[in-house]
């Protein structure tokens, strides 16, 4: 089979957008129900043109599943880079904010294909999780950092994921507008208070 030709700048490849398709089916319909047939039809072409990309509906949901890993890696490598300036925590979390708002339907998939992701998860998938909570971890216990601004960063985090994660199938209707809204309240709640200890301390 010949290989499809390369996206021209600002395309997305025909993988992503079989990504794409699948995300809407298997979100809408359910990871059971939905075949590789829907999926090939969806896109307009053939069944066997979609091996060309991906050779299971697992390969599928896979892949769908690392485009959450690689979106929780970013928020960690941003966190990471301004660790030693607390005071620029606030604007970091408004970005953790918008960036999943724009990937809500990416929260949605996981949680309403839960099961399925489980039986997926391999011994890869385990160290995936195992680098994110290190990472996580190293965050939490910088002693350069004062525990009350690190213990409301934690409460923040746990914030937004629990917007999109805990209350994504019950808060689904909610517009984005409304619930960034909300969620960045709920954040400028917790990290408020503990803005003066952010700030650089001044000599006379």
């Amino acid at each position: 089979m010949p290989r499809p030709p390369a996206p021209t700048e600002g395309e997305k490849s025909t993988r992503e957008r079989i990504l794409d398709v699948a995300l809407e089916l298997f979100s809408t319909a359910g990871y059971e129900a939905v075949s590789l047939r829907e999926i090939a039809e969806r896109m307009n072409f053939t069944k066997a043109a979609l091996y060309y990309h991906f050779s299971s509906k697992d390969d599928i949901l896979l892949a769908l599943h690392l485009r959450l890993h690689d979106l929780g890696r970013a928020g960690f490598d941003d966190l990471e880079a301004d660790l030693a300036r607390p005071e620029r925590w606030p604007q970091l979390l408004d970005l953790v904010v918008n960036t999943m708002l724009a990937n809500r339907s990416l929260f949605l998939f996981h949680i309403r294909n839960h099961s399925a992701l489980e039986r997926l998860h391999s011994h890869s998938h385990d160290a995936d999780h195992a680098d994110l909570q290190e990472r996580f971890q190293r965050i939490l216990t910088d002693e350069t950092v004062p525990v009350e601004l690190r213990v409301r960063l934690m409460c923040a985090l746990g914030a937004i994921a629990g917007g999109f994660v805990l209350g994504g199938e019950v808060l689904a209707a909610v517009p984005d507008a409304d619930l960034g809204r909300m969620l960045r309240a709920a954040v400028g709640d917790l990290m408020s208070p503990a803005a003066a200890l952010a700030q650089p301390t001044r000599t006379s």
